[in-house]
């Protein structure tokens, strides 16, 4: 069967405020299509998105199957930041590609088992649980902080909120996180399908100083250990072999980079929703049996991450299309967590909802390993929100981005 040929029009200020329109009419009339701007094979239907996430038949690199370059070389595609480095191809952005190189969501196969299993023996969640006293004082204080009836949610309270809860995990120390903040908002703009010149070299620059950051921070721990994230991956081995320096500087900038970023878009998406509902929060407290079917639901509903790359490993047959080796495929996690062969009445908020198995955690080997910390705090912040009544001031602007997908602010009044 032909795949037809389509463009996702992700530079499109229509789309970026609402793609759950044009993504509804991709799932039920073109559910696979190829994008030659964007050079992607896109699947948008809840069956196939899950079945590519948990098949070892996709990956986000190839480099760990012998041959595989050879095959890219050969159908004459391009070789991409996700899946080839090597030392002498980072070009400009040196610094950047050295902080991904050993990011778990761009490692396979033995290599990425190994490193997960350390990186877990460090995230174990009964640390992650103790953090929740913490995340209990750290968002009372922000709102206690705020003096005026109107105040931006985003700046004033998701993002210190968010950023000092990886922080501690860490072990960064409080004075720093602003720039850890500012270091992650330019990385994160690097994993979208366009980007600027301008936006690239600040990365570069940011992952630079996140690097050396690191290191010295980890140079620290090794001489004075603490009860914290960066002394534990320090410190934690499989048949006495433990992570290196560069393993656990690119760990921690994925930490604060994903932990960070989701959480923050996840509030703002999500108050968003709430305060689109026209209910009460004391109804939608009632409505819901716990806080945790309201983090799984507005989740669903507004993904903070919209959409993941692969490759095919293998030549493999999904959504009656055959897929070649070594082409590269998004999942379209939005358009999946609203297909209505899955979800009942997708395009509505059900706190009641059955089906909760959302496809925004990810899958398989890649499934987000921070995911107990993120529904803790996510769970902490959305409990404290809903004890409040917020108004909406005006309708916030979306940050231009459609992969990582939130709002430039979230003017709010009390």
């Amino acid at each position: 069967m032909n795949i037809p040929e389509l463009h996702l029009p992700t530079e499109n200020n229509d789309f970026i405020k609402n793609p759950y329109i044009k993504m509804a009419e991709l799932r039920e009339n073109t559910p696979v299509f190829w994008d030659e701007i964007n050079d992607l094979f896109f699947f948008t239907r809840y069956k196939d998105v899950r079945s590519i996430q948990s098949t070892k038949s996709f990956g986000t690199t190839f480099n760990h199957i012998d041959g595989f370059e050879e095959t890219i070389q050969n159908q004459n595609l391009p070789i991409t930041s996700t899946a080839y480095k090597k030392s002498d191809q980072f070009g400009t952005y040196e610094h950047f590609w050295k902080s991904e190189e050993f990011s778990l969501l761009n490692l396979e196969g033995q290599l990425h088992k190994e490193l997960r299993g350390l990186v877990a023996k460090a995230f174990l969640p009964r640390s992650v649980q103790q953090l929740v006293p913490f995340m209990e004082e750290k968002s009372t204080e922000l709102f206690n902080n705020v003096k005026e009836a109107e105040f931006d949610m985003l700046k004033d309270y998701a993002q210190p909120y968010s950023v000092s809860i990886i922080g501690k995990l860490l072990g960064v120390p409080e004075s720093d996180h602003l720039e850890f903040l500012d270091w992650s908002h330019k990385i994160v703009k690097m994993y979208d399908f366009e980007v600027s010149d301008e936006n690239a070299n600040q990365a570069e620059e940011a992952a630079k100083q996140f690097i050396e950051y690191t290191q010295d921070l980890l140079d620290k721990r090794r001489v004075d250990p603490q009860d914290d994230m960066i002394t534990r991956l320090s410190q934690v081995s499989e048949d006495n072999n433990f992570l290196s320096d560069d393993q656990i500087i690119c760990t921690v900038i994925l930490l604060l980079n994903a932990g960070h970023e989701a959480t923050v878009n996840t509030l703002g998406n999500g108050l968003h929703a709430l305060l689109t509902l026209n209910k009460s929060f004391e109804e939608i407290k009632n409505e819901a049996e716990n806080i945790n079917d309201i983090v799984e639901e507005l989740i669903r509903y507004d993904s903070p991450l919209q959409f993941f790359q692969r490759y095919a490993l293998e030549d493999i047959e999904i959504g009656g299309h055959s897929i070649s080796r070594g082409s590269k495929v998004a999942i379209l996690l939005g358009s999946a967590n609203r297909d209505p062969r899955v979800f009942e009445h997708p395009d509505q908020i059900n706190f009641k909802r059955e089906m909760k198995d959302h496809s925004s955690w990810g899958g398989g080997i890649h499934f987000c390993i921070g995911t107990h910390l993120a529904r803790l705090e996510l769970g902490v912040s959305f409990n404290h929100i809903l004890e409040k009544e917020f108004k909406l001031i005006e309708e916030p602007t979306r940050t231009g981005a459609f992969g990582i997908r939130g709002f430039k602010n979230l003017l709010v009044s009390v």
